[in-house]
């Protein structure tokens, strides 16, 4: 830390960031479970200005039933960040929850096979508190199911309690808590 630093100070640096990243998921950040190297940050002159995300993990056999629900319909596409499941009724889109697969990738060699992410889980705010988050984590569970997965994880905001409430009703438990964005400036 100390050779990183003084490298920076004669590059004149006038910010240097730090984190806890590694080519494996969900290791971003500088995890709650690392205190050894947050105390060598710390102890450097770091300091954690960013945001704080809540990993959260379920059993896929855990999730909630996928039981029929009349009115709506389930559409499985390609999205940004994986397969996507959309809730569709006669209105338009209630919502959809985005889930990748391809944690195993090569690039990300760590004990992966069985375990998914949630990119992205949007449901309309006018479908809160109507169990519909639930409904469209079932109907994800039964093609994770297909494709070998046992394990599925988010990251969320701490700061989002909404969320981080649909998720732990629906099964998710918190893993750890890592903090993104420390800075040192120098003095």
């Amino acid at each position: 830390m100390r050779a990183g630093l003084a490298q920076c100070a004669r590059w004149n640096a006038r910010v240097r960031y730090a984190d806890g990243a590694l080519p494996a998921p969900l290791v971003h950040g500088l995890p709650r479970n690392w205190p050894h190297v947050r105390a060598v940050y710390e102890r450097a002159g770091f300091a954690h200005v960013g945001d704080t995300e809540v990993i959260l993990i379920a059993r896929v056999a855990d999730l909630p039933a996928a039981e029929p629900r009349p009115g709506v319909t389930i559409e499985r596409t390609l999205g940004e960040c994986g397969t996507r499941f959309t809730v569709r009724a006669d209105t338009g889109a209630l919502g959809f929850v985005e889930i990748d697969t391809a944690l195993a990738r090569p690039e990300r060699h760590a004990r992966a096979a069985g375990l998914a992410d949630i990119g992205n889980l949007h449901i309309d705010p006018a479908q809160y508190g109507t169990g519909l988050e639930h409904w469209l984590l079932g109907q994800a569970a039964d093609w994770l199911r297909l494709c070998g997965v046992d394990r599925l994880v988010a990251c969320e905001s701490a700061a989002d309690s909404t969320m981080f409430g649909h998720l732990t009703g629906a099964g998710f438990g918190e893993l750890t808590r890592t903090d993104r964005g420390w800075e040192h400036r120098p003095g």
